[in-house]
């Protein structure tokens, strides 16, 4: 069995490849899809073996009996405003969007679990890379070093009869002494 970071990542991208539908107009109209991506992925985890799978803020999913540990999920759906065909030209703020994965990394802390961020970058016009400079920064101020080869998968999805847009998914743990030394404890 391979990193539960990696395990996770799969179980995004096997969702979303799944669900092109939903996906289809969430791009389309660049709006935020992590309630339905919550439940979609506890759903596929259990599909998948993980057991004790449960849904709940802040913690997105906390997931038991993939490698016999606790795993809980922060996750996220940041939009982006590049123009592409076929996706509404709204212009949404950003910048929040990448802040809030980095302030779920500094939080993510927990005495019997261990945390992973993951999060899904929509939409992004084909084969571009533009999305590293996020991943590059969400690295530098959790301390952390994050690649695309170890933490990232780029996916093609439709999102019309004649237009298609990728998705980055996202995964990564989050160390809790980590997270301990970038927020501490409020006692």
């Amino acid at each position: 069995m391979g990193q539960v970071h990696d395990i996770v990542r799969t179980w995004i991208s096997e969702v979303l490849l799944s669900h092109p539908g939903p996906m289809a107009i969430a791009m389309r109209q660049r709006a935020k899809f992590e309630g339905w991506l919550k439940f979609s992925l506890a759903a596929h985890a259990e599909l998948k073996g993980a057991t004790d799978v449960i849904v709940e803020a802040p913690i997105s999913v906390s997931v038991s009996g993939v490698n016999r540990a606790r795993y809980d999920v922060e996750l996220k759906t940041p939009n982006t405003n590049w123009r592409m065909p076929g996706v509404a030209e709204l212009h949404r703020p950003v910048t929040k969007n990448f802040s809030s994965i980095v302030e779920d990394g500094r939080k993510a802390n927990s005495q019997d679990c261990q945390p992973l961020v993951a999060f899904v970058i929509f939409p992004i016009p084909i084969g571009d890379d533009r999305w590293l400079q996020y991943l590059e920064r969400i690295g530098h101020e959790l301390q952390l070093t994050l690649s695309r080869e170890a933490h990232a998968t780029q996916i093609t999805l439709p999102i019309s009869p004649a237009h298609s847009a990728d998705v980055v998914i996202c995964c990564f743990p989050i160390s809790p002494l980590l997270a301990e030394q970038v927020m501490p404890i409020a006692v």
